[in-house]
């Protein structure tokens, strides 16, 4: 009986543990209200594309090695110092291999991205055309309103996706792994937003998909829209309607912009200080045989 009751006091001990441990944190919860609450509405009104995109920066976490945590039993395990190495740039593709990096196919979807954004471009300002070309042409001022939408994102996609080439373009692969990573400036150990960085490359998929869309349902309500009122009748209401989502997409556009500024300017001052491509103080330099430009690719052209 003495035994009997020893083992049920551990079962109702290991019950009360395992019932502590399903408990939250404070820290937890906050971290539930702030950061995944309003990560999963994000996805909602986006359709998704962050969260895909989420998922798709892990294949870019294998570009470089950055080592956060150190075992400091294993002697070949080195702690990661930012900016320490030459830097590698894969999206200049490898000599030895015809296979595409991960740094490629990616440019090559913003190419496709950047093209359907023109087609939309264009095709909605001709359709804003219409009512300058004939002012006795009544339009519906609904319309109007999905034509200018669509024009207004994709001119924003447009400048963000030709942005973020440019700046994609001059990043080293440790920038991009960063990026992936969610390490900006602070310590990576504690602040780290991998969510900002996949919504931030999902940006030209949402302005391309929503344009599209704006684009057809102009279409649909000039087709289904009898005898209505123009633009010159429902003037505010053709303004809120068209600046809201513009203006949305405007501060997005901004936000991208300002990110990518930091991080390229926290790769170029990071360099500086390690002598751009050696660690300070180490001499480290390229031999005297090959030119003083880094290498592109870690397979093919390697220094030393």
């Amino acid at each position: 009986m003495k035994q009997s009751d020893k083992s049920l006091d551990k079962v109702e001990a290991g019950g009360v543990l395992a019932e502590s441990d399903t408990k939250f944190t404070r820290g937890e919860i906050i971290s539930y209200i702030l950061i995944r609450i309003p990560w999963f509405l994000i996805c909602l009104f986006t359709l998704g594309f962050p969260a895909k995109y989420r998922e798709r920066l892990r294949l870019f976490k294998g570009l470089h090695k950055i080592n956060l945590s150190v075992d400091p039993e294993n002697p070949l395990d080195v702690k990661y110092k930012p900016w320490s190495t030459p830097p590698v740039y894969s999206d200049r593709g490898n000599g030895n291999n015809s296979l595409l990096t991960m740094r490629q196919k990616q440019q090559e979807e913003w190419d496709r991205l950047n093209i359907t954004m023109s087609v939309i471009t264009a095709t909605s300002a001709a359709a804003l055309a219409i009512q300058a070309v004939s002012p006795r042409v009544q339009v519906y001022w609904l319309v109007t309103t999905f034509y200018s939408i669509a024009f207004g994102l994709s001119l924003e996609g447009l400048i963000l996706v030709t942005y973020m080439t440019i700046s994609a373009g001059g990043s080293s692969d440790e920038a991009i792994t960063r990026l992936a990573k969610g390490i900006l400036i602070f310590d990576p150990k504690k602040y780290r937003m991998p969510r900002l960085s996949a919504f931030i490359m999902a940006l030209p998929a949402i302005f391309a998909t929503y344009s599209s869309l704006s684009l057809l349902m102009g279409l649909a309500a000039m087709v289904l829209a009898g005898p209505a009122e123009g633009v010159e009748t429902q003037e505010k209401e053709y303004l809120l309607a068209t600046i809201i989502p513009v203006g949305v997409g405007f501060l997005f556009l901004c936000l991208a912009i300002i990110l990518c500024e930091i991080a390229t300017w926290v790769e170029i001052f990071g360099r500086k200080g390690n002598r751009l491509f050696g660690i300070k103080g180490s001499g480290e330099k390229y031999p005297k045989d090959k030119p003083d430009v880094p290498p592109h690719c870690s397979r093919c052209c390697t220094v030393g």
